[in-house]
């Protein structure tokens, strides 16, 4: 008996990709996009800005430098992300692009975004570091697989 596309809900209904600047953010939103095409779903484009890196026991005397440098590097992430969404949208998809900012763990963050943003699924670049960058760096995409309730397209990086 055939089924009746009309009354099939898409279950994926809103992707979320979360990107760092790296060379794979390209990579992994063009792969999301793609998802997003194939199961005419949104898409959303996540950076989360976390200034604790600025915050390293500066000396309240260079703070304002601090916080012209956070600023710069906050409108430097604002170019890089219309970069990935002209590119996305090069494809035929027109993404929501967010920016938050963050002092969490960034995996927690990518989360709880999706949480509160009703994200069908998540889409992370994996960098490739093994055992030993996961022990020293922490990483993003096994925190994203390890907490996420739903499900997550992990892209690795292509071999070169």
């Amino acid at each position: 008996m055939p089924v009746d596309k009309s009354t099939v809900k898409p279950l994926i209904k809103h992707i979320l990709v979360a990107v760092d600047f790296s060379p794979m953010a390209l990579v992994t939103a063009q792969m999301a996009a793609q998802e997003a095409q194939l199961r005419s779903a949104r898409l959303t484009l996540l950076h989360i800005f976390n200034p604790q890196m600025l915050n390293l026991q500066m000396p309240e005397e260079i703070l304002p430098s601090t916080l012209d440098l956070r600023e710069k590097l906050f409108h430097m992430a604002h170019a890089e992300m219309e970069k990935l969404r002209q590119s996305v949208t090069e494809g035929g998809i027109t993404p929501q692009v967010e920016m938050v900012e963050s002092g969490e763990n960034i995996g927690k963050a990518v989360i709880a975004f999706s949480k509160a943003h009703e994200v069908d699924m998540l889409v992370v670049g994996s960098h490739g570091h093994g055992a030993i960058g996961r022990l020293l760096l922490g990483s993003v995409a096994n925190d994203i697989v390890h907490y996420a309730r739903c499900p997550v397209l992990v892209v690795k990086q292509p071999e070169e």
